[in-house]
């Protein structure tokens, strides 16, 4: 007969009680997940839902305002980033992504799935990966107006003869944001001066995100709008009488030639620090899977793949593609920002 006396109890106690603890630390990494999301709820959730059934990973999210899109949660994780909440970063667009990286919120993280990528659509370092483009358009109604009688360059805009008769989104938010500090990176500072004399000259009114910019178009209470592809899609599905032109990026008077228009990708990131790194890797993943990436085309967001085979597979394209260097623009953001608060938003 086996005897215990009442030290080895104790030990055989002292050893269970330790190893539940260690089972208890482990298990909210093993089992939950912190993103902050800028991508539309409508077509993230959906995404989001499908890893945490498949994983059993339970996944917290926060997402953004439409008026306060990316800069708003872009702004939290620098707030936050010497004791982050997050674990990873799920962007609508590249710009704040690469801000954010400069400031060190992102951590190295090479995913094994990231190789599937064209290089100029993710980060040497690991930093960050881009999927699912979508455009920079102009909508406007067929009904009121002819594509041909529209602005064909965003540099148009500033033309007298539109004068009045548009809207874009507040420039210091989302792609709209981005846009901008895109054009400033190509054109340079005193045409971008000269742009924004142009639009205050020509009564630009600015609305609360890309979304309501197609909605103000809709109801009839402007003729056109900058905005986003996926914007004029949604608004296609639920029966608006809108159609889309693709402006050039061109420079005004003599300056450079960018023939073309922006399209700008999602992207994704490893918050540096956040509580729960393995299952935020997990997620990365899965976020920039061609799973994913097909999930966004087919969803009424219409994103554009950049993976070549995905995108000749699902017959999707992206008209006239200007090059764009995405660092360089994101680089130019402050300035862009500041540009916007002295001039446009007198």
């Amino acid at each position: 007969m086996l005897k215990c006396t009442r030290s080895s109890v104790c030990i055989a106690l002292i050893v269970f009680v330790s190893s539940c603890k260690s089972e208890d630390t482990k298990r909210p990494e093993q089992g939950e997940v912190v993103v902050y999301c800028s991508v539309d709820v409508a077509f993230a959730e959906p995404i989001l839902a499908a890893f945490q059934d498949r994983t059993g990973i339970r996944v917290h999210q926060v997402f953004d305002t439409e008026a306060g899109k990316t800069t708003g949660l872009v702004n939290k994780l620098l707030a936050e980033k010497v004791r982050p909440r997050a674990d990873v970063w799920w962007s609508s667009e590249i710009f704040g992504t690469m801000q954010l990286d400069s400031q060190g919120v992102l951590a190295p993280y090479v995913s094994p799935v990231s190789a599937q990528l064209p290089e100029m659509y993710r980060s040497a370092d690991g930093h960050w990966s881009a999927i699912g483009l979508r455009g920079r358009v102009i909508a406007y109604d067929p009904r009121r107006s002819k594509p041909e009688d529209l602005p064909q360059r965003w540099c148009d805009l500033a033309d007298p003869k539109f004068k009045g008769r548009f809207r874009i989104a507040d420039p210091r938010f989302g792609t709209t944001r981005g846009h901008m500090a895109v054009l400033l990176s190509l054109w340079g500072r005193e045409a971008m001066e000269a742009f924004y004399t142009g639009l205050l000259a020509n009564e630009c009114k600015l609305a609360d995100g890309n979304a309501q910019a197609v909605l103000l178009l809709s109801r009839g209470v402007t003729e056109f709008v900058a905005t986003d592809t996926d914007d004029v899609i949604v608004a296609q599905e639920r029966g608006d009488s809108v159609e889309m032109i693709y402006p050039d990026l061109d420079a005004p008077g003599d300056g450079p030639r960018v023939p073309g228009t922006l399209w700008i990708p999602c992207s994704v990131g490893l918050v540096r620090g956040g509580p729960h790194p393995e299952t935020g890797k997990r997620l990365i993943d899965y976020l920039i899977s061609e799973e994913v990436e097909a999930r966004l085309h087919r969803s009424a967001s219409r994103n554009v793949p950049v993976r070549p085979a995905l995108r000749e597979k699902l017959g999707a394209a992206a008209p006239k593609e200007a090059a764009v260097d995405y660092a360089a623009a994101a680089a130019q953001l402050d300035l862009s920002d500041q540009l916007v608060r002295d001039m446009l938003l007198k």
